[in-house]
């Protein structure tokens, strides 16, 4: 990857968390690495009043104590420091747009920039600002036209909606002035080290890539689990919004897609990003009848995590002490394809489990003969188990790595089994660190390349697909079942997965 050069972002919403915790330290990080260009302003918008040198001094401290003051490098941050400047606007105001574009194109020319260069608008707000962001843009005359529509990118950050309906409006509210090429819908879990290498992991070789199909595989389970809570008063967003729509319908989906897809004939954004739709255009309920019969929800109740005391969900800051919003989804799905029919795919998500990880777990199906067994004992219960199935895990975080499970013969004089795992972890093998997911996603906006990004029809299939549970939910009395914090979820979980005669994983 080359140097970004003649860039412009701006960040709107440049007074809130998500700037200073994440997009600052990875365009700093990009910066020491020589990805950016120091003709590459960046700046920050918000409605506060601010100085250039405030802005600097509150990015300098909250990097320094996100990195530690011992790894901080003062000389490096001095030279990005030359690149950041603010601008005070209020966004949902478009007669102060022509001010911002004047300020950038003058801050763009004090650092050598071309006056063609190309402008990243980084949406770091709420979502009811992504459309008067967008009109404001247009009346200050600051999207280009047509046949230059490269030289603006809009990034937006979920949720991208609620439901169906109100995914397609603002869709149709960001297309009333951009193209579909100028959209960047972000989900950072794509910009993950760990899930881009699925995709290489996967179509790079040549041993597990034909067994990944209904011939071979007996089912395939995706957790995205979460130990903390509702810290820093996130119970006021946590109850309008829950796990199917805070995980579920976007991280887990996409996981999904990528585990699941066919290879691309091109390894570029369009054919991948194709190739998802159809995974998602074959989505199914994975068991017939009513929506419990495949989809469940759970609420967490007081318990322990890291055998600490946890507050039950209703007794979180900002929640309803009534509330029956769900902090645990788990689904039985299906694909129905070609590639994967009849193969079970099990999704959950949920918080307060007791651990924090993101993983893929391919079991196999066993041989069709069991010719061999051991025995297995439990303190003085002792009993003879047959092979156990191959199994293939794809660790996204924490501890990145990928483990194949397979049978041995135990040593000694009788054919007995004995599992054992070939382990590759990446902070075993690579000394470099790997790369923060906002880093990657940046990079490749201000490169023009939208494969990790999500696709406007990806987003309504995938919505198409979870607003009937939602409406389900939401219309029903009854409250979700209920799980200690510190377990791995509600009762009904396990029938779920037990019916095909399968256990969920519980990673170690």
């Amino acid at each position: 990857m080359a140097t970004v050069n003649d860039t412009t972002i701006l960040i709107f919403g440049a007074s809130g968390d998500l700037t200073s915790r994440k997009l600052i330290p990875a365009l700093f990080r990009l910066s020491q690495q020589q990805y950016l260009s120091e003709k590459c302003p960046i700046i920050g918008v918000a409605r506060r009043p601010k100085s250039h040198d405030e802005f600097r001094t509150e990015m300098k401290e909250t990097v320094r104590a996100r990195v530690g003051a011992e790894k901080f490098d003062d000389a490096a941050w001095e030279i990005f420091a030359k690149q950041l400047f603010y601008q005070q606007l209020d966004i949902s105001n478009s007669a102060e747009y022509t001010g911002l574009n004047k300020s950038t194109s003058e801050i763009e020319a004090s650092l050598g920039g071309s006056e063609h260069s190309t402008r990243v608008v980084y949406m770091a707000t709420t979502p009811d600002l992504f459309a008067p962001a967008v009109e404001g843009l247009h009346e200050a005359g600051m999207i280009p036209p047509r046949e230059e529509d490269s030289r603006l990118r809009v990034v937006v950050e979920k949720p991208f909606g609620r439901d169906l309906k109100s995914a397609q409006e603002l869709t149709v509210q960001l297309a009333r002035r951009l193209q579909e090429s100028q959209i960047y819908r972000i989900d950072h879990y794509l910009g993950k080290e760990t899930v881009q290498n699925i995709l290489l992991f996967r179509f790079g070789n040549a041993i597990f890539e034909p067994l990944l199909n209904r011939n071979h595989v007996d089912h395939i389970q995706i957790t995205v689990a979460e130990s903390q809570g509702m810290e820093g008063a996130r119970g006021g967003y946590y109850d309008t919004s829950g796990a199917m729509r805070d995980v579920l319908q976007n991280h887990v989906l996409q996981l999904l897609c990528l585990i699941a897809m066919d290879p691309p004939s091109l390894f570029q954004a369009r054919e991948i990003r194709d190739e998802k739709m159809k995974v998602l255009q074959a989505l199914r309920p994975g068991n017939s009848g009513p929506i419990g019969n495949w989809a469940i929800r759970g609420q967490y109740s007081a318990g322990l995590v890291d055998r600490q005391p946890a507050l039950a969900y209703r007794e979180e800051q900002r929640v309803s002490p009534t509330s029956n919003r769900e902090t645990y989804v788990a689904m039985r799905v299906a694909l129905d394809n070609w590639r994967w029919a009849g193969v079970p795919f099990y999704l959950r998500t949920g918080k307060r489990l007791p651990k924090q990880l993101t993983e893929v777990a391919i079991q196999f199906k066993n041989p069709p003969l069991n010719l061999f067994s051991t025995v297995e004992c439990d303190g003085d219960l002792c009993d003879l188990v047959e092979t156990r199935p191959n199994q293939l895990i794809l660790r996204i975080q924490p501890q990145e790595a990928i483990s194949l499970r397979f049978s041995t013969k135990r040593p000694g004089m009788n054919y007995q089994v004995q599992p054992v795992s070939m382990d590759f972890a990446y902070d075993e093998h690579f000394d470099a660190q790997l790369p923060e997911a906002y880093e990657r996603l940046l990079l490749d906006v201000m490169r023009g390349d939208s494969t990790l990004f999500t696709r406007s029809d990806e987003l309504e299939a995938a919505w198409r697909f979870v607003t009937p549970i939602l409406e389900a939910w939401e219309g029903s009395s009854s409250a979700p079942e209920f799980y200690p914090a510190g377990t791995w979820g509600p009762a009904a979980a396990d029938r779920l997965i037990s019916d095909s005669k399968a256990l969920w994983r519980a990673p170690r």
